[in-house]
């Protein structure tokens, strides 16, 4: 059974409510975020971290990351949330008017916790009545870089982040695979996030694994759900989602294929 969920996005203001648990969640981050949690609780896994915010907590994004997550609504309740996409466009104006000096910065984590913030907590408080109106695009512009300046305010170390408008460098291809298997994200995403182009990710990957993309995903994601059933006793229904299969139909006919039994009777 299909739940129903609210959502209105006002060009990168986007506020979203969800009375069941919704395991899918962005899996790929294409630009920054700065998202305020309402009610209900969100469960983040970065790679090989995991981390749980509540309401009233504030989460900032970086752009080009991997994560997962699992929105649950509170007892009797809807999960509520609002996010400011902070995309490439009003990064650069914003960038180019202020004339912001950065100084070099990397992040490991795809999601940080902001501490607790009494301007922030107002601006995201002004925006709710604007989710029952329509907000003229000037003034979502104008709302949408008032993000930034408290971004910015709270947390100045992020401008190294923010306004970096490269694409992601060339990095260590087994490393980052181990890590982000999971994921199901497409080969150029993952060829783009290693800094290559498809064709040189596809030779790498051979050259590291000796084998293809697409078989070594499958089999590694497999072998992760085997000890998810086999070890931890979770069920196939609620391993497929975390290994990085789309449906579960697909993850039970995979699994027997490669393992010669159902994922049920394992």
């Amino acid at each position: 059974m299909e739940h129903a969920q609210l959502a209105k996005n006002l060009q990168g203001i986007v506020y979203s409510e969800y009375p069941a648990v919704q395991r899918q969640g962005e899996h790929f981050m294409p630009e920054h975020c700065l998202s305020y949690l309402i009610s209900g609780s969100v469960t983040v896994l970065d790679g090989n971290n995991t981390r749980t915010f509540r309401p009233g907590d504030y989460m900032y994004s970086p752009k080009n990351h991997l994560a997962k997550f699992i929105k649950h609504p509170p007892a009797n309740g809807n999960y509520q949330s609002i996010a400011i996409i902070m995309d490439q466009d009003t990064l650069l104006d914003f960038y180019k008017e202020h004339a912001a000096h950065t100084a070099p910065g990397k992040i490991e984590k795809a999601v940080l916790q902001l501490p607790p913030n009494v301007l922030l907590e107002n601006y995201f408080q002004s925006l709710l009545p604007y989710f029952k109106l329509d907000m003229p695009e000037p003034l979502i512009l104008l709302k949408k870089r008032e993000a930034i300046l408290l971004l910015l305010q709270a947390q100045p170390a992020l401008a190294s982040l923010l306004f970096d408008f490269s694409a992601p460098g060339k990095i260590d291809l087994e490393a980052f695979m181990n890590q982000h298997f999971r994921y199901n994200v497409d080969m150029k995403r993952f060829a783009y996030l290693t800094g290559r182009s498809l064709a040189t990710f596809k030779r790498d990957f051979e050259k590291v694994f000796h084998t293809t993309p697409n078989r070594w995903l499958q089999q590694k994601r497999l072998q992760e759900a085997y000890q998810l059933i086999k070890e931890r006793g979770e069920k196939p229904s609620d391993v497929y989602l975390d290994v990085g299969f789309e449906t579960l139909s697909h993850f039970s006919y995979s699994f027997k294929q490669f393992f010669g039994v159902n994922p049920s009777m394992v």
